[in-house]
Formats: C-alpha cells, sequence, structure tokens
C-alpha cells in the first residue's frame, strides 16, 4: 500500500492552467498550497512516525450486534483514569475526522478523573461498515452503547461534536438510564429548528454571528453534503485511487471550518489518511443515509445536555433555539476555536466537559 501510495503521489498531476485565477472558491485550497503539501509529502512526511504516535493511544476490536444487521466489528480507543472515582466517557466524532481526534484532550481527561472511550464509528477506520441499507445514526447510537456495555460501565456520559453530536443524543434519547449527561459543541438548524418567536430575541453579537454562519453554510458550504448523500459510492472512486484528491477534500474542510488554527502539512496528510488508508467512501455513506432523518416534529430531550459554543463552529444556534428542544443546563461561549475544537482549542472543551459532567454526575 505505501509503496502504490508513493508511487501516485510522484504520477500526481495538477492544474497547469490556474496560476492567475481570480474566481475560483475562497477556501485556501490554491494550486500553490496544495503543491507545497504535495511536495511536503513526497519528500519530508513519515507515516511511520504518524502511526506510532496513534499506537500510542491504547486501541482494541470487539464485536457489537446491532438490531436488523447483527454482528459488526468495531475498533475503539480506550484510556483509563487513575482516579478511583473515574467518570467513564463517551467521546463520538464525525467526518471528516475520527477517533484521533480525542488525542489532544484525551490526557487532559484522564487526569482529571475521566476514563475515555473514543470508537471509530461503523465505516470509519477499522471498525465494519455494514453492508444492508438503512443503518442511520440511531443505529450507530446502539453501536457505541453497546460498546460501553461491554466495557461495563453502566453509567457514562457522552460528549459529541459534527456528526457526533447528533449521535451523543440519540444515546442519550435510548439509555436515559444509563446516560448521565450529553455535552455537545456542534448543532445544526434540523436538530434544533428555529423556534417561533411572538417577538425576535435581542440576540447577543456571538448568537448573531452564530446565526450569520449558520446561513452562509447551508446556502454556500454545503455542496459536499449533497454530493456525499447523493452519491457516496461515485465520489469514492475517485477518492480511493487518488490521494491528492482526498487531500484536497480534506483542506477545504479543515480550511473552512476551523478558526484561524494553522494547520501543518503532517496534521493535514495524517487526516487524510486516517480516509484514504481504509476507504473514504463508507464514511461518505453516512450522509446518504442520514438523509431520511429529517424531522418534521424535533422531540423534546430532558437529558443534562451541556454545549460548548465555538465562535468559527459554522453550525451552532443560539442557546434560547437549542433549550426549545433539548435540557440545556450548560452553555459557555468562547472566543477562539472552530469545528474542530478537541483539536483547536482542547484545553478550551477539556474543560467545559470536566466542569459539566462534574456537576451531574451524583
Amino acid at each position: 500500500m505505501q509503496d502504490i501510495l508513493h508511487q501516485k503521489l510522484e504520477l500526481a498531476r495538477l492544474p497547469a492552467n490556474l496560476a492567475n485565477e481570480q474566481w475560483a472558491e475562497k477556501n485556501g485550497v490554491t494550486v500553490e498550497k496544495v503543491k507545497h503539501v504535495l511536495e511536503f509529502w513526497r519528500n519530508s512526511y513519515s507515516w511511520r512516525e504518524e502511526e506510532a504516535k496513534l499506537n500510542n493511544l491504547p486501541q482494541y476490536m470487539t464485536d457489537v450486534h446491532v438490531s436488523g444487521f447483527g454482528k459488526l466489528e468495531m475498533h475503539f480507543m480506550h484510556a483509563t483514569s487513575a482516579a478511583a472515582d473515574a467518570v467513564p466517557l463517551l467521546f463520538i466524532h464525525g467526518w471528516p475526522g475520527s477517533f484521533a481526534e480525542v488525542t489532544k484532550i484525551l490526557p487532559i481527561l484522564n487526569e482529571a478523573g475521566f476514563h475515555v472511550v473514543a470508537p471509530s464509528l461503523p465505516g470509519y477506520g477499522y471498525s465494519q461498515c455494514p453492508d444492508k441499507p438503512g443503518f442511520t445514526n440511531e443505529q450507530d447510537a446502539e453501536a457505541v452503547h453497546q460498546l460501553m456495555t461491554r466495557l461495563g460501565y453502566t453509567q457514562y456520559v457522552v460528549q459529541g461534536g459534527d456528526w457526533g453530536s447528533g449521535i451523543a443524543r440519540s444515546v442519550g434519547k435510548q439509555n436515559p438510564e444509563q446516560v448521565k449527561a450529553v455535552h455537545i459543541n456542534h448543532i445544526n438548524v434540523i436538530t434544533m429548528p428555529e423556534p417561533k418567536f411572538d417577538k425576535e430575541p435581542n440576540y447577543t453579537d456571538f448568537e448573531k454571528r452564530s446565526i450569520e454562519q449558520q446561513r452562509h453554510f447551508t446556502t454556500d458550504e454545503s455542496a459536499y453534503y449533497k454530493v456525499q448523500g447523493s452519491k457516496p459510492r461515485t465520489l469514492g472512486f475517485a477518492m480511493h485511487d487518488s490521494p491528492v484528491g482526498m487531500l484536497a477534500w480534506m483542506m477545504d474542510k479543515l480550511f473552512t471550518w476551523s478558526d484561524d488554527y494553522l494547520w501543518s502539512p503532517s496534521e493535514i496528510i495524517t487526516w487524510t489518511l486516517l480516509h484514504y488508508f481504509p476507504g473514504p467512501t463508507t464514511p461518505f455513506h453516512m450522509y446518504k443515509e442520514n438523509n431520511a432523518l429529517i424531522r418534521h416534529k424535533i422531540p423534546y430531550e430532558s437529558i443534562p445536555t451541556g454545549v460548548s459554543a465555538f465562535p468559527g463552529e459554522m453550525e451552532m444556534v443560539p442557546r434560547i433555539w437549542a433549550e426549545k428542544t433539548a435540557n440545556v443546563v450548560f452553555w459557555q461561549e468562547h472566543d477562539k476555536g472552530g469545528h474542530f475544537a478537541a483539536w483547536e482549542n482542547p484545553e478550551a472543551l477539556a474543560g467545559d466537559m470536566i466542569e459539566f459532567f462534574r456537576s451531574v454526575w451524583k
């Protein structure tokens, strides 16, 4: 695989007729930027060094059984705390992330007294992808709850971002006796829509920015969602065959969804390879399977819910919206960080999680 990858990198063909273009998207994924990262990949990047760092995380495989889908093999990271009263915590990633998003917050959480479990969702990394249609976030929630049960955790708390936020809420909804609290750092208008108010609320500047960014994302940044949601297999052929194509697709999301975080070439490439090596198509399928989950009526969720709101998050809503569909008891706004909060601003996200979860863990 490594030999084939390097051959593809050497043979990669970049556009030669875009040197002075003025019309393309404003995402920073220019020919020069891709060329720079590609040259680093060819000449300086070491997957083995990055792989060794990832392997410092204690990782395991197990089987879970999901209703209607049978047995699925699941990969997960499980790091326990030395604290006698440690709280079990389930960390759920989204796309284009992976279980490795937990890396920076893991030592903070372990030190603070949390056992941390970070699975690769079905279809991601080394976790098996179901071969039948209909595997939605509801089934993802069932799978990760079974994992926690297999590990012996009868009660636990959950954190999620991106798709992980919706899955975290589903885990809580499905298992209210076992899940003590849910914390999220991403909210979209599908799951927490704008309520009907008799009078327009007096929004703060932070909330006004969140509303504007949500609208911008919906109108100008959601083409990827429609492609992955309608043609995941077709798009997958291109991404499977072209590491540079997958690199550019990843760069677009990392650059446009973060808050001025300076992604290093090594970080960009490693995040890309965590999808390229196992195959990017199966994570794409999540978009297609969950298109039908758009609800006409959003049920209220009574489980204690905490929210960390970061200024660079492209999907966040005002607290007053969130309170209409969830029992929001903790809300913290920050001045730095974006969609990848666990990576961009790990101290802030971990601090919120520790404060919130400790307040509800009785």
